[in-house]
């Protein structure tokens, strides 16, 4: 089973990558897809460290989100993938679509993602479709039925709440897939990880910070918990409510959480209960990120 996590790109989900593979905490069974949304130097030197370490990786040929694909002259350019055998070639059905994008040299792998049956109805006899190794769909039975046993689920786990401090409602949730029999019919799976689908040009402070933590039980179920801040009443003090929601993670993963589901993403993050700096929201969420990889790469070493 091949885990496709799905990111846009932005830089501390790129930061979270780099150092997950300069750790050497991802490997052969998770394939990190990337879609561009700045040329920047986080996506350069990331990609260098995937190939530097023949990790296995797909950056998107027509990126939907953002400006990455509105200019072809690049400050940061990417390295040439032409001959990198576990370079995985990608592109999103769209109006842009070409078959260019997914030609495959040597031992190349290649997927296509299909947003919606529509467009892969209207490719579904093409020789791309016929040619290409994998495509993700949503979780959607036409499109299954469509993409046969080439299909990879591609899901957006986490809880979308209108405001943050409605996850102190939810507290603790199933995290799909929550039980590897639903992957049974599927050639692999792939999520947004703890990110979601939505893509947001810019961030902006919240009245509430929570804290999201996946973990395995011991039946193998996924599950998260969301850890919340308390001194939601405004905008003002990020530091504070980093440290409530921090303060409530700390006595909950001493009492729960141990063996596989300790990470270094968790025990890096787990660090800044002894202190007092507020490493920012962008750290936070790498870490989150790291935590999330390292545990499902886990998982999956033992499937194998």
């Amino acid at each position: 089973m091949i885990y496709y996590p799905y990111f846009r790109g932005r830089m501390y989900d790129l930061l979270a990558l780099k150092e997950l593979v300069e750790n050497n905490l991802l490997g052969p069974n998770i394939v990190p897809i990337i879609e561009p949304v700045r040329d920047s130097k986080e996506l350069q030197t990331t990609v260098q460290t995937f190939i530097d370490h023949a990790q296995p990786f797909s950056v998107i040929a027509n990126p939907q989100v953002s400006v990455y694909g509105l200019n072809d002259t690049k400050l940061y350019p990417l390295l040439d993938v032409e001959k990198i055998n576990f370079y995985v070639r990608s592109a999103i059905l769209s109006a842009d679509f070409s078959s260019d994008f997914l030609r495959t040299s040597g031992q190349q792998k290649s997927l296509v993602i299909a947003p919606n049956y529509e467009l892969l109805k209207a490719y579904q006899h093409s020789q791309v479709l016929k040619a290409v190794d994998k495509i993700l769909i949503p979780d959607v039975a036409r499109l299954h039925k469509l993409a046969g046993k080439k299909a990879v689920l591609l899901t957006d786990p986490l809880t979308f709440v209108k405001h943050v401090e409605d996850y102190s409602l939810l507290e603790d949730e199933f995290f799909e897939p929550n039980n590897w029999y639903q992957m049974l019919d599927f050639d692999g799976f792939s999520d947004y990880s703890m990110v979601g689908h939505i893509y947001f040009d810019k961030g902006m402070p919240s009245r509430a910070i929570a804290l999201h933590l996946i973990y395995v039980t011991k039946d193998g179920s996924l599950r998260i918990h969301h850890f919340v801040s308390d001194s939601n009443e405004s905008m003002r003090g990020q530091k504070i409510k980093f440290f409530e929601a921090l303060d409530k993670l700390i006595p909950w993963v001493e009492e729960n959480i141990s063996g596989l589901n300790m990470t270094l993403g968790l025990e890096k993050l787990l660090e800044f209960g002894s202190g007092d700096k507020f490493p920012g929201l962008g750290v936070v969420k790498k870490l989150s990120i790291m935590h999330h990889l390292e545990l499902m790469g886990r998982l999956l070493d033992i499937e194998d």
